[in-house]
C-alpha cells in the first residue's frame, strides 16, 4: 500500500577493523604489490603503451584481454585482466577528479589522462576479465571499474540531454565488449551511461 511502513531483515557482519586497507609496496621495477592482497599490479596502465586501434592504449575488452596475456613486463609472464573484485581492491574512494583532481586510486599508481566526452579532463574506465551476465547482454558486455566521473547523459523534460558524473568515481559498470561506441552517442540505460568500448586495462597476477 502507498505510504506504507516497510520492514526489512538485516544481517550483521564483523571481520577485521583494517579490511580492505591497501599496502602498496613499490617494487622499483613498474611494479606495485599490494601486500593485503598479494596481487601484483602494473604500476602504468595501457595508456603508457602505443597499443590499440587507436595507438592510445584504449582496448576493446577482447583487445584488454589478448595484451595482458600477452604481456612480458618486469620479468613476468603471467600477467593477465583483474576480475571485477580484483579491480575494485584498488579504488581509493578518497579521491576523484571533483574533490582531490585526481583519478581514484593511491598516487602511487599512474594514471592516463584523458578528454571526456564533454571535452573536458578525465581519467579513464578500466576493464575486468568479468563478464556481465544479464537478460539485456546475454553475456555480450564486461565489467569496468571507472577511476574518473561516471558520465552519462540525462535527459531534461525538454528533451536536451546533459552529460553528468551520475555514478560517482569508483562505480562498476559496463560496455558491450566490442563494437562502435558512435552507436550510443547518448549512451544507454536510465542514467545514459556513456559507453565507451575502447577503454584501458591495468595488468595484474
Amino acid at each position: 500500500m502507498l505510504g506504507s511502513e516497510k520492514t526489512f531483515f538485516v544481517m550483521y557482519v564483523r571481520d577485521k577493523t583494517d579490511y580492505g586497507t591497501n599496502n602498496f609496496v613499490g617494487n622499483g621495477d613498474g611494479t606495485i604489490t599490494d601486500a593485503a592482497t598479494g596481487l601484483m599490479w602494473m604500476q602504468d596502465d595501457s595508456g603508457s603503451f602505443s597499443v590499440g586501434d587507436y595507438q592510445d592504449g584504449s582496448l576493446n575488452w577482447e583487445q584488454s584481454l589478448a595484451w595482458c596475456e600477452s604481456l612480458d613486463y618486469a620479468g613476468y609472464t603471467d600477467w593477465r585482466l583483474p576480475d571485477a573484485k580484483e579491480l575494485q581492491s584498488i579504488v581509493d574512494y578518497t579521491r576523484s577528479p571533483t574533490t582531490t583532481n585526481s583519478a581514484a586510486i593511491n598516487p602511487i599508481f599512474n594514471v592516463t589522462p584523458i578528454v571526456d566526452e564533454g571535452g573536458g579532463s578525465n581519467y579513464p574506465f578500466y576493464w575486468t576479465g568479468t563478464t556481465h551476465a544479464n537478460n539485456l547482454s546475454d553475456g555480450t558486455a564486461a565489467v569496468y571499474i571507472a577511476f574518473g566521473e561516471a558520465l552519462g547523459w540525462m535527459q531534461s523534460p525538454s528533451g536536451d540531454y546533459q552529460l553528468m558524473d551520475v555514478h560517482g568515481a569508483g562505480a562498476q559498470r559496463s560496455d558491450p565488449k566490442v563494437g562502435d561506441p558512435a552507436d550510443y552517442p547518448y549512451g544507454r540505460g536510465p542514467q545514459g551511461d556513456v559507453i565507451r568500448i575502447y577503454n584501458y586495462a591495468r595488468c595484474v597476477r
